[in-house]
Parts: C-alpha cells; sequence; structure tokens
C-alpha cells in the first residue's frame, strides 16, 4: 500500500490532533493555529477527511455533546480508551484504560462487538 500523500498543512493538523488531550472537531483544530497561519476550514475537512480514510485518524461521535453535535477527530493510534465531557466548556479529555467486562451487560442472545463510555461532568476549570 502506498504511503498517504501528505502536505504541510496536513502534517501540522495532524501534529495539532498529537498535542490535544482529546478529540477536537474540525472548528477547535483551526483555532489552535495562531492567526497568521489558521488554515481555512475547508483545508482542514480536507485534511481530517483524508486522515480517516488513510487511517491515520479515526472520528469520534459523542452523541451531541452539550448541544454540540460535530463529528470530532483524533489520532488513529491511540488504542481503545473512553472519554469524559466537561457540560461547562465542552472540553473533551480522553480517559487511559477501560473497565472492561462489558459482556456482562449484553443481553441474552446478542453478541458484543464495540463499546464507547462517555463520561459528564464539570472540568477543574469550570468546577
Amino acid at each position: 500500500m502506498p504511503a498517504p500523500a501528505t502536505t504541510k498543512s496536513r502534517e501540522a493538523i495532524y501534529a495539532a490532533l498529537a498535542a490535544a488531550d482529546g478529540p477536537l472537531t474540525a472548528a477547535q483544530i483551526r483555532m489552535a493555529f495562531k492567526k497568521k497561519i489558521r488554515p481555512g476550514i475547508a483545508t482542514v475537512y480536507r485534511a481530517v477527511n483524508a486522515g480517516v480514510r488513510d487511517g491515520i485518524l479515526k472520528e469520534v461521535a459523542l452523541g451531541g455533546v452539550g448541544g454540540d453535535a460535530a463529528m470530532r477527530f483524533e489520532p488513529a493510534d491511540r488504542g481503545h480508551h473512553h472519554h469524559f465531557v466537561c457540560t461547562g466548556c465542552e472540553k473533551v479529555v480522553d480517559i487511559d484504560g477501560c473497565p472492561g467486562h462489558m459482556d456482562a451487560l449484553v443481553p441474552d442472545g446478542c453478541r458484543l462487538t464495540g463499546h464507547d463510555i462517555t463520561l459528564r461532568g464539570l472540568c477543574e476549570v469550570c468546577a
């Protein structure tokens, strides 16, 4: 498989996501840049869509955090983890680890193929 095509903008966008504490929306990714070098929102969307397609990034749907139903993105190499969402400022932070043993919660006759856990509360700033 050939290496994914990359540009300086994409590399900078991927680096911004790698430096983040949790998944970001396209608008949050864009705002992570200094004003003079801030990419346009279309550039950000092209980059994250290419990253998802190429397996570098993954989409994170948090089910309308605080009314924000925007898709979020994070590096695909972070492994299995969950998220904490601040209901005050809508900041999303990765939670390392997993409680596991979700099979016990699955109804009889069903088969578990994956799970996502989102904890909600107030971050240290909003608390």
